[in-house]
């Protein structure tokens, strides 16, 4: 009963971007070793379906646990409601610039056979291991693969998809636990990113590392830069067009997101990532109904039940009126210390006499505290006309370190006040996006909002 709740995996395809594998591999680990993968007997053929709890046992009963033992202790980072946003970008590559981790492939890379990528048949197996327990998420999992990839580089050390992905596991490692130091997590990536880059300086992967980690430390002219390298390198990679418009969409650079997001679309007009882009673009941009229609494809047609797909759902209905539905929505919300103020936020829109600011404005910042996410805060309280408040998140978020991964709050085109004070222009620079803006160009809300403080500093010189 319990397998027959779960949404299966129809496909070989769907199995092996599950497991983080190539096709191949993923069949020849049912023949060899026992993947758990059923066939449904049809009149004339039979169909291929794996269920993913059964597939995540199998890995983990695959490898040795990792120090520390079996349990999974919750971080301050995943305390801080960082897991719904990491599970749900992981598997959309980067939509609408969720999380910095968002800039790491789900699946494992490869253009070619995985046979291909070493001689060493031992090497091998380690590294398709690691990948699918990187895949899986969570601190075991992600402890596991460092130690996996890590053997296979140590055997076969001109492996450089293998010290790529271990550049990955290393980067994404800190937001599961607390036993590593971040710093030196992002000196392990570094280190792994640098050796797969002069191994094979086509691959798109070590690259979106080292922009990951400019990202964080806030040196967003670096970032663009090394995206514009790896696009160089490798001009048709699906996802790296993707990661790059997400980097240009925390920038406040929407129409370069866009831009891209065709480009990729052109490319696999049947991603579901490319789609989900896709869909909050024609969101920012006002399409409602086209993006509407969209995000239901995605999320009761395809099943991609995410946390992007829900909050672009659940905004559409907000901003359509569409009251009723909201409410019943939050149902399905990955956010659940934010369920009681996304309720009242539905509420105050429909009869904003009853209206208590400074009660919810506590409430929010309450939920905050609580896990609830600060971008998620941030936009219900600038969109409740509490623009003040939303910067108290927005500043208490960056000093305590909480990375403001920007969805599309911030530069919204149909978003609050916020952004006009001076407050605002303060806080961006905080996180590096003025001397961006002056190198590269003005946020695209600059052309409709020239006077706000922030655009007036991107024009003064630096």
């Amino acid at each position: 009963m319990e397998q027959a709740r779960e949404t299966r995996l129809v496909g070989w395809k769907r199995i092996a971007a599950h497991l983080g594998c190539s096709e191949r591999t993923a069949r020849r680990w049912e023949q060899e070793e026992g993947l758990p993968v059923h066939r449904q007997q049809h009149e004339t053929r039979s169909t291929i379906y794996a269920v993913p709890s059964e597939l995540d046992n199998w890995i983990a009963s695959r490898t040795e646990i990792a120090p520390g033992g079996e349990t999974a202790r919750v971080s301050s980072r995943l305390r801080q409601g960082w897991i719904p946003l990491v599970a749900s970008v992981l598997i959309l590559a980067l939509v609408s610039g969720f999380a910095i981790v968002s800039l790491l492939p789900e699946s494992d890379p490869e253009a070619s056979s995985s046979a291909e990528l070493s001689a060493d048949p031992t090497a091998l197996d380690l590294y398709e291991r690691g990948r699918a327990l990187w895949a899986q998420r969570g601190e075991v999992p992600n402890a596991r693969a460092i130690k996996l990839l890590t053997q296979a580089v140590e055997r076969d050390p001109d492996f450089a998809e293998a010290w790529a992905a271990l550049a990955s596991a290393w980067l994404t490692y800190p937001t599961y636990s607390d036993e590593i130091e971040p710093e030196r997590a992002v000196d392990e990536a570094l280190l792994a990113a640098d050796r797969a880059v002069q191994l094979n300086p086509g691959l798109a992967e070590p690259r979106s590392v080292m922009a990951s980690i400019a990202q964080r430390q806030g040196d967003w002219a670096r970032a663009e830069q090394v995206f514009q390298s790896a696009l160089e390198a490798d001009p048709e990679n699906v996802s790296l067009m993707l990661w790059y418009a997400g980097h240009k969409r925390e920038l406040g650079r929407m129409a370069d997101a866009a831009l891209l997001t065709q480009a990729a679309l052109a490319r696999d007009p049947n991603s579901p990532p490319v789609l989900t882009e896709t869909a909050m673009n024609l969101y920012q941009a006002g399409q409602l109904e086209e993006s509407r229609s969209q995000l239901d494809y995605l999320w009761f047609d395809l099943g991609l039940e995410v946390p992007i797909v829900w909050f672009g759902r659940w905004s559409l209905l907000v901003e359509t009126g569409e009251y009723d539905a909201a409410s019943a929505w939050i149902e399905k919300t990955f956010f659940p210390a934010g369920e009681a103020v996304m309720a009242e936020f539905i509420t105050r829109q429909q009869d904003p006499s009853a209206r208590d600011d400074a009660g919810y404005e506590a409430r929010v910042k309450a939920a905050y505290a609580d896990g609830f996410p600060p971008w998620y805060a941030y936009h219900l309280l600038d969109q409740s006309g509490l623009p003040e408040a939303a910067l108290d998140i927005l500043d208490q978020a960056t000093k305590d370190g909480d990375e403001f991964y920007n969805t599309v709050v911030l530069f919204f085109p149909r978003g609050g006040t916020a952004r006009r004070s001076d407050r605002f222009a303060d806080l961006v620079e905080r996180l590096g996006y003025i001397d961006y803006w002056r190198r590269f160009g003005a946020p695209d809300i600059c052309t409709a909002e020239p006077e706000i403080d922030l655009c007036e500093r991107v024009a003064a010189p630096g």
